[in-house]
């Protein structure tokens, strides 16, 4: 089915037939994400994976990621650093259960997952006032509000120049706090790159993308090191919402269940007369 939206041609993908041809026989024509302003301005002119054309660059970067950050080499040697959190984090509801104090333990479980991705990706944890005064989960859902926002500027060009909407202005100041934020943690790594100590993903990423240069591009900076960090920090506040997001709904559903069980026997022993 053919759509015009704006002045932007689409096609929707209506039927099995259709489907194989686009995901199966011409996946290469259609495997890159259309630019948009988001990717430009957040995700530094689509230098990341998520927005990046594809194509050689797009390709190893997928590699390095793979087999650098997540497999399983790499992630189980992380894992005295999960152990250790998870230990503070038991310590920390043992001693609020002795005080009787009550504990919020969405943001309990979301802080312990962000704190573990943190030391795992950056080496140490960061304090929400060093992002800036709003923290890191506001900065990061407005992140991802940005890049799914509908935008009329890209519906309709010559509308660009107005931002109508205000995302463009949004966009740029996002940008510019992760910029500020990322360029410092890089600048960190690499004055304390000859120190003994275990690598991170950020060692990993200036190592092999800046000095080696394995990704077949003798264009490469630091643009596409934030790049490819901002991608994880996405990944970092989208899981760490999600997790405490699914305990908090648990935590509500079967405390509601206990609740309505409770009222219910109530009624039971008051009908039968008792108190």
């Amino acid at each position: 089915m053919y759509l015009k939206l704006g002045l932007i041609p689409h096609i929707i993908v209506s039927s099995p037939q259709a489907a194989e041809q686009f995901l199966k026989t011409h996946d290469l024509v259609f495997a890159s994400r259309p630019p948009n302003e988001a990717a430009k301005y957040i995700s530094y002119e689509q230098r990341g994976i998520t927005f990046g054309e594809y194509g050689p660059y797009w390709r190893n970067m997928r590699k390095l990621c793979s087999l650098e950050f997540f497999s399983n080499l790499k992630i189980n040697s992380f894992q005295p650093i999960r152990k250790e959190e998870l230990s503070l984090l038991v310590d920390y509801l043992k001693h609020a259960a002795q005080e009787r104090v009550s504990v919020n333990l969405s943001n309990k479980i979301s802080s312990l997952t962000a704190e573990i991705s943190c030391r795992m990706v950056f080496g140490r944890k960061y304090e929400d006032k060093d992002i800036n005064e709003k923290g890191f989960k506001h900065v990061l859902q407005e992140v991802m509000k940005l890049a799914i926002a509908p935008n009329l500027g890209e519906y309709f060009p010559f509308l660009q120049r107005l931002d109508v909407q205000g995302l463009t202005k949004r966009m740029k100041s996002v940008s510019t706090v992760i910029d500020g934020f990322l360029e410092r943690i890089i600048d960190e790594h690499v004055r304390d790159g000859n120190e003994e100590r275990s690598k991170d993903f950020v060692d990993t990423m200036i190592m092999s993308v800046m000095q080696s240069g394995e990704t077949d591009s003798p264009q490469l900076d630091r643009r596409h090191v934030k790049a490819v960090m901002l991608v994880i920090d996405e990944n970092i506040g989208s899981s760490s919402w999600q997790t405490s997001e699914n305990v908090d709904y648990h935590c509500r559903k079967h405390c509601l269940k206990d609740f309505t069980m409770f009222t219910i026997l109530l009624l039971v022993l008051r009908n039968f007369g008792m108190p």
